[in-house]
């Protein structure tokens, strides 16, 4: 077997995003342990939520204080431990760990830096559009994880201005076997039919427009229950908007969960919401655990092949939405074969196994 690669993986916050999901479930894939030694370094110390969860998986875990007046020592002791342990590679997740990491490329020579993009960079914030467009050409590989964000980034691309030396296209993948429907007991599902999300309630994902689908729903049925499972910088917005269209008590909020996949096997209907998104492990992980979707068609969604199942909304209609949920609720069969088919869509095409092999590969190409 050839020898262990050793890799250090770059993200701002490790909390319950999408990428830091994706990483926990790759650092516990055994061909990932049997071929990546892993050192995990946080930008930001405040969210640690997955923390716990992955310390079995990795060799060591960093985190530093960028956001607090100590930021020069505590940005200079980062970049001396990425140069000073002389990795195989070093692999950044999202913006901010990618364009604050370069500086360590200038002396690292041997070592290639890859980016993933989880995200449409169009919809970036200025600060982190213009950063990530002009560091893009110091990334020896570019990593998009939809064929959406891959043509976005084609798209920004003008001179240095999102330059990229190589660009690959690795799917996110899915644990089925953890991420399973076999709870489902289809004959019973409507005695407590669940519209559900789990998510960082960041702004793209639009909390406040689930609130008011959910309020819709209720109209037309108030045994349907609500379940938003997560946090983030819009959890105020969004207590004070439940609060607004006099859903308090309605819509359980019980924070973020470490068990996620406990949480999906709660609902039925996954609903998203967002503005924008690159190809979010959320939704993945609802179906793979048999919820159906009924989704905002942006992004890396549109080219999931929704195949006899889920319903994609281009335009915000808070009751056709509601309709097309409480029709789900009304009716077992459809229901049920709808679930069992966004179950095979996953094991079809998205599998973890999959992914965690195509990465192990570029580390190995790269080098």
């Amino acid at each position: 077997m050839d020898k262990k690669l050793k890799v250090a993986h770059v993200i701002r916050v490790f909390s319950y995003g999408g990428a830091e999901v994706l990483l926990r479930e790759c650092f516990a894939h055994p061909y990932f342990k049997e071929n990546v030694e892993s050192d995990l370094y946080i930008l930001d110390h405040k969210k640690l939520g997955l923390v716990p969860e992955v310390k079995p998986n990795v060799n060591s875990i960093h985190y530093y204080r960028i956001t607090t007046p100590k930021f020069p020592i505590a940005y200079a002791k980062f970049l001396r431990h990425i140069i000073k342990d002389k990795y195989d590679i070093v692999h950044m997740h999202l913006p901010v760990a990618g364009w604050m990491t370069i500086p360590a490329k200038l002396f690292n020579r041997k070592t290639k830096f890859i980016y993933s993009e989880h995200n449409l960079v169009n919809f970036y914030a200025k600060y982190n559009y213009y950063l990530s467009g002009l560091t893009y050409g110091f990334f020896d590989c570019l990593v998009a994880v939809s064929y959406e964000v891959g043509e976005v980034i084609k798209k920004m691309q003008k001179g240095w201005f999102y330059k990229t030396r190589k660009a690959v296209t690795i799917l996110n993948g899915i644990n089925t076997d953890k991420f399973t429907n076999a709870h489902r007991d289809y004959d019973n599902a409507n005695n407590n039919f669940t519209v559900g999300l789990v998510a960082r309630f960041r702004p793209q994902k639009r909390v406040d427009r689930w609130a008011e689908v959910a309020a819709e729903v209720h109209k037309l049925n108030p045994n349907i229950k609500f379940l938003m499972v997560g946090d983030g910088p819009d959890d105020d917005m969004l207590r004070e908007k439940i609060k607004t269209l006099n859903m308090e008590g309605k819509i359980e909020l019980p924070g973020m969960l470490s068990d996620t996949a406990t949480a999906f096997k709660r609902i039925d209907i996954f609903l998203l919401t967002s503005d924008f998104e690159g190809l979010p492990l959320a939704i993945m992980e609802a179906m793979s655990t048999g919820c159906v979707p009924v989704v905002s068609n942006v992004g890396g969604i549109k080219q999931l092949p929704f195949d006899g199942f889920g319903y994609k909304f281009d335009d915000f209609n808070p009751a056709e939405i509601a309709r097309v949920i409480a029709a789900y609720a009304n009716d077992a069969q459809k229901f049920k074969m709808e679930s069992q088919r966004a179950r095979s869509f996953v094991e079809q095409n998205y599998s973890l196994t999959k992914q965690v092999h195509e990465i192990v590969d570029l580390y190995r190409e790269l080098i």
